[in-house]
C-alpha cells in the first residue's frame, strides 16, 4: 500500500476538456456549462471518468495483468482505491491509495 494521492478536478478544466474532447461551440459550450459537477458524478458520466483517470496517476500504477482496453473495468480498479470523495458544484476531490492487488469483477463479464 502506499500514500493517499488527491486529485482535484476543476468544473473549469473539465469545461475546457470537453470543448476540446468534444469541438463544443456556440449554444453547446453554454448548455455544457449549466451542468453540475454533482449530477455528472452521480449519472456516472463517462466524459467525466475519462477525465479523471487521464488526470489521475492510476492507470499508469496498473501491473500489466491489470491493463485491458476497457475503461469500465479500469474505473473498477479505480473504485477500490478510492478512500474519500468530495462532490462540489465547481470541484471533485477524490482521495485515493495505490493497492498492491485488486479484485476483479466476476469472471463471466472479463474472461
Amino acid at each position: 500500500m502506499s500514500e493517499y494521492r488527491e486529485l482535484v478536478v476543476t468544473k473549469e478544466d473539465y469545461l475546457v476538456f470537453l470543448a476540446q474532447r468534444l469541438r463544443l461551440q456556440g449554444n453547446c459550450q453554454r448548455e455544457i456549462e449549466n451542468v453540475s459537477f454533482p449530477f455528472l458524478f452521480a449519472s456516472g458520466s463517462e466524459m467525466l471518468r475519462t477525465y479523471i483517470m487521464g488526470q489521475s496517476e492510476f492507470t499508469e500504477s496498473l501491473p500489466d495483468r491489470y491493463r485491458l482496453p476497457d475503461r469500465g473495468f479500469i474505473w473498477y480498479l479505480f473504485s477500490q482505491s478510492i478512500r474519500e470523495v468530495q462532490v462540489m458544484p465547481e470541484k471533485i476531490v477524490l482521495k485515493y491509495e495505490l493497492q498492491d492487488e485488486y479484485r476483479k469483477p466476476f469472471r463471466q463479464f472479463y474472461h
